[in-house]
């Protein structure tokens, strides 16, 4: 060692300099294994829950940290003797019957929510649905889940027209009239979430209604495999789609339907103007721009 400081030509008090950064690059090294060697050997009394161990003639206890004893969801440790099972109806539920099945306020909350807007449970599968009801607590009071039987409102209407009846008892499928069902409904149909709804009756009011099954197959996002997994999910009244009335309605208004373009409103502005008031789809045929794909879609929807 003594050759090695006169090597470098080390000073005396360089020396001692170089002895004390050795023993603190072992101190740090070190330090991390013995802190990690105590803190396993020192848990605090007060952390440790003492169960006996079934094998009593060892006289040993076993031992766990009580953070382990609780590491379970809040909602598992709801105490069973305030919770009163019953058969229910989820659809307008007293607020205090919800509180009875052991939901929080919270939970109850969303749930009314839902109700307020319009939601209603058809199935015992929708209560499933409300977000604030974890899987956990729909299986416990889905034994006691039961809809009422009630007329179908005028979103669901019968299977197909002329099923041959027998003894046994049909099951109804859903069916949803798309002109007057709003998003919520929307989203009972397998594969339409809260975005496609929200598109169907969006695109549905710039129409002014669907004058068939097939337009909604127009709306984006539906392909042709969801279409036709739709189209017998689906129904229309055709009598409540919206006419434009063709004399009167402003280039501006005109343009705002999805079927007209610009070009195609100043078009038949224009004309109107210069020749008189329509009287029948046979005047807007001499408009030489307008071709029949043009009157097939948008002839539905006019009034003259």
């Amino acid at each position: 060692m003594k050759e090695f400081f006169q090597y470098f030509g080390l000073t005396q008090a360089e020396q001692r300099g170089f002895f004390v950064l050795v023993l603190l690059i072992g101190f740090v090294t070190l330090f991390p294994m013995m802190y990690s060697f105590i803190r396993e050997n020192d848990i605090p009394e007060s952390s440790i829950v003492y169960f006996s161990d079934e094998n009593k003639e060892n006289g040993k206890v076993k031992y766990a940290p009580v953070e382990e004893l609780y590491a379970t969801p809040s909602s598992t440790r709801t105490s069973e003797k305030r919770i009163i099972y019953f058969d229910f109806d989820p659809n307008a539920l007293p607020v205090e019957d919800w509180k009875r099945l052991g939901f929080s306020e919270k939970q109850i909350s969303v749930i009314k929510n839902y109700e307020s807007k319009g939601g209603k449970f058809y199935i015992k599968e929708d209560v499933a649905k409300i977000y604030s009801i974890s899987d956990q607590d729909y299986k416990r009071i889905e034994p006691y889940i039961k809809i009422l039987k009630r007329e179908r409102n005028r979103f669901e209407g019968l299977a197909a027209i002329g099923l041959k009846s027998d003894s046994s008892t049909s099951v109804i499928p859903l069916r949803i009239e798309i002109n007057q069902a709003d998003t919520s409904e929307f989203k009972r149909l397998k594969g339409i979430g809260s975005v496609l709804s929200a598109r169907i009756v969006k695109y549905r009011n710039a129409l002014g209604g669907f004058c068939c099954i097939a337009q909604i197959g127009e709306v984006y996002g539906i392909t042709p495999a969801l279409y036709e997994q739709l189209v017998d999910e689906i129904f229309l009244d055709s009598q409540v789609v919206k006419k434009i009335d063709i004399n009167q309605t402003t280039k501006m208004d005109l343009a705002k339907h999805p079927y007209i373009s610009n070009k195609e409103a100043d078009l038949i502005v224009n004309y109107r103007e210069q020749h008189g008031n329509y009287k029948g789809i046979d005047n807007l045929r001499e408009i030489p721009v307008l071709n029949e794909d043009f009157f097939r879609k948008i002839e539905p929807y006019l009034q003259f």
